[in-house]
Formats: structure tokens, sequence, C-alpha cells
């Protein structure tokens, strides 16, 4: 447990102290900011926070508290890239452990289990860090703004259920390091699934348009559902991610366990 969990706080250092976490933290932030939270219902015009943060009139007539508009902002842009901006800080390290070889002596050292949990953990907290640190730095621009208002509470559930979302965000890209060696391709492949993914959900969504309970269950299949899981209390949605994260481990161990040779 102790060996576990110096390597873990070890490849965190290496993967949170880079210029890619800062550039994925400033995107996460910026990207929040796209987020739309009103649309007009007279001309249909669709504004965002950054639109509304332009002219604070419009705060009134949206409706909206500062929490709210905390608690509503993902947009379709950070859907798409998250699993990227999750996944660069702890790709680039271990993609650079491979290539270089250094995964041979690691291993001796720690044992394939013990490499494969450090790895699983290092890659979840360094998404769900890279996640909730450009969240909270948006949020407190909006509470600057607007002013804060709601419970201590709520504001701390928001940040959990965005570290879960960073968390699980992380998960494809994770996978994929262990069998694809190339990051450029770990990282590009969970964008272009994702992409696909939600195009296909949009278009079911469409062709059940006129049933609630085919609709709720897809909405269900949404990823950025997980930020709200502390409010919805959502059990389905809990098991299923579980499940799919132990999955994504166990297929991860098997891969990397094969291998006769610890530094391919």
């Amino acid at each position: 447990m102790k060996k576990l969990l110096r390597v873990t706080i070890i490849d965190l250092r290496k993967t949170l102290v880079s210029c890619g976490t800062v550039v994925c933290i400033a995107a996460v932030f910026l990207l929040c900011f796209a987020s739309t939270i009103y649309t007009d219902g007279f001309t249909g015009k669709e504004y965002t926070v950054l639109e509304v943060i332009a002219d604070r009139r419009k705060l009134p007539q949206i409706g909206l508290s500062p929490l709210d508009i905390v608690r509503s902002s993902v947009n379709p842009y950070l859907t798409l890239f998250l699993p990227v901006l999750s996944s660069i800080p702890f790709v680039t390290l271990f993609c650079a452990e491979r290539l270089s070889g250094n995964i041979r002596f690691i291993i001796t050292r720690t044992g394939k289990l013990t490499y494969a949990l450090s790895k699983f953990f290092s890659a979840v907290i360094s998404g769900a860090l890279t996640v909730t640190i450009g969240f909270i730095m948006y949020s407190l621009v909006i509470f600057v703004v607007f002013g804060r208002d709601g419970a201590l509470s709520d504001l701390i559930r928001i940040y959990t259920g965005t570290a879960i979302y960073g968390a699980v965000s992380v998960l494809p890209a994770f996978l994929l390091s262990s069998f694809i060696r190339n990051k450029y391709m770990i990282c590009c492949f969970p964008f272009i699934f994702m992409h696909f993914y939600y195009t296909v959900l949009a278009k079911l969504q469409d062709h059940y348009i006129d049933n609630w309970k085919v609709i709720l269950k897809i909405n269900m299949l949404y990823t950025s559902n997980i930020k709200d899981i502390f409010f919805t209390h959502d059990k389905s949605t809990v098991m299923l991610y579980t499940v799919l994260t132990v999955a994504v481990f166990a297929v991860y161990t098997l891969i990397m366990n094969r291998r006769l040779d610890n530094g391919q």
C-alpha cells in the first residue's frame, strides 16, 4: 500500500507540473464561457455566458441565479473536448515512459499490479483536478461578476460532480494507452468517438421524440449528467459508470499483463 501511494504521488507530481496541464486547465476555463444559458422566446436567439456577462441587464430576464449559471455551464464543445483535455496530462507522461523504455525499470521495482493501479489513480485524479481547477476558476469569475448566492453545500456538490466528470472523461484515453503508444492518436480517438456517440444519441432522440420514457433513458446516457449526480441522485447512472470504470481498469490490466516484454 505504501509503495502504491508513493508511486502514485510521484506520477501525479510529474503529471500536474507541466505546461500541458496549465493549457488544459485554461481551455476548460475558457470553454465554460461558451455555454448557452438562455434562449430568447421571441427571437430564438441563444445567449452564452460571455454574452450575458457583457450585458448584465439580461440576468433578471434570464431568471437564473449565479449558482444556476455555474451548474448549467456545460456546452457541447466542452463535452466533446473534455476527454482530450482531461487526458493530455496523463497521456503525455505515460507515452514518454513507454517510448523511453523506463517502463521496464518501474515495473521491475513496483510490480505489474502496483504499476497498473498507480497509473489508473494518477490518470483519474489528474483528469479530475484538471477539469475541476478550470471550472472553479470559471465559477469564481461568475461570482465576482454577478455575486454569490446559494448554500455552500450546493457549491461543494457541483465541484465534486465536476471532479467525477473529469475522472470519467479520462477513461477512454486510459484504455487506449494500453495498446497505443502515440499520444496524439490516444487523445484524438476519444474526441472522434464522443462526436459519433453524441450524434447517435441526438438521432435517437429525434426518432423517439413522442416517447418521453425513451427520451429520459437516452438522456441518462449523456456523460454530462455525471456533473449533476449529487442533485439528481440517479442510482442507475452511478451503477453504469461504476461498472464502466471497473471494466476499463480490468481490460487495461489484462492487456498490459499479457505483454511478454514489459517495455512494449
